[in-house]
């Protein structure tokens, strides 16, 4: 491997990282995965938690960048 494809593999690799540590945060203050979630996000019914809200959007979108960049590996 020469020295532009390993400083991509590093990044690539320090994004999975990153990934990996947002979403574990998130599901140590809800105590759940993303899947359960987002079933709960979606089920609620009357007012909104907008924080709630908020996390799902940053969340999913760990997950998703997460899923894409493992597709790589």
């Amino acid at each position: 491997m020469d020295d532009s494809m390993r400083l991509l593999h590093d990044r690539a690799e320090q994004k999975m990282d990153y990934y990996g540590k947002m979403i574990a945060e998130m599901e140590q203050k809800y105590g759940m995965d993303f899947s359960a979630f987002e079933k709960r996000i979606h089920s609620r019914v009357g007012e909104e938690d907008f924080e709630e809200w908020d996390d799902f959007i940053l969340w999913k979108s760990y997950v998703k960048a997460s899923r894409y960049r493992e597709q790589f590996r």
